[in-house]
């Protein structure tokens, strides 16, 4: 639970150190390739790593003037799925703001497969993206985030996934 808490609160800090831009970011694609469950959390056979694609769609469209939400999907060769929806906020960095920051939360639904038994299908989600951001408004990075039930579950094992993610922004 501690661990949590840092999360949270490393998130504020993260969210409160960098608005408001004058950056705009049209509503995007992600593509991502990665490793699901890294830190081999689990308990025995649902203990190893394994290979993950992720798909998001992110708004262009604030709420509140900073808090953008998104859809994504992940699944992996282990035949784990995971659907979700949450909210990220956009930090800019650099000269010419094209660093960016996000972090971001969700939940949705776990389907397990042969990966990690979580222990209760509704699962939440708390991460971190950094990109670079080119002038086309597409973006490359890596993310990091952990997936849990929030002792919500009969077990909590929880996930790591370390993603290397492109995104695409939709045409207007």
């Amino acid at each position: 639970m501690n661990f949590l808490l840092a999360k949270l609160f490393f998130i504020f800090l993260l969210i409160f150190s960098c608005f408001e831009s004058k950056a705009k970011d049209p509503s995007r694609f992600s593509l991502g390739a990665g490793i699901f469950n890294y830190m081999e959390d689990g308990t025995e056979p649902h203990k190893d790593q394994s290979n993950m694609l992720n798909l998001e769609i992110h708004s262009g469209k604030k709420m509140f003037s900073l808090i953008k939400p998104f859809i994504g999907f992940l699944g992996t060769d282990a035949n784990a799925y995971y659907a979700y929806g949450g909210f990220g906020i956009d930090g800019y960095y650099g000269k010419r703001k094209n660093i960016v920051m996000t972090p971001s939360v969700a939940c949705g639904f776990y389907k397990d497969g042969s990966e990690i038994k979580a222990g209760n299908p509704l699962e939440f989600y708390i991460g971190i993206d950094i990109f670079y951001r080119f002038r086309n408004n597409a973006r490359v990075g890596v993310g990091i985030f952990h997936i849990s039930n929030a002792d919500s579950g009969y077990r909590n094992p929880g996930s790591e996934t370390l993603v290397l993610k492109y995104q695409i922004p939709f045409s207007k």
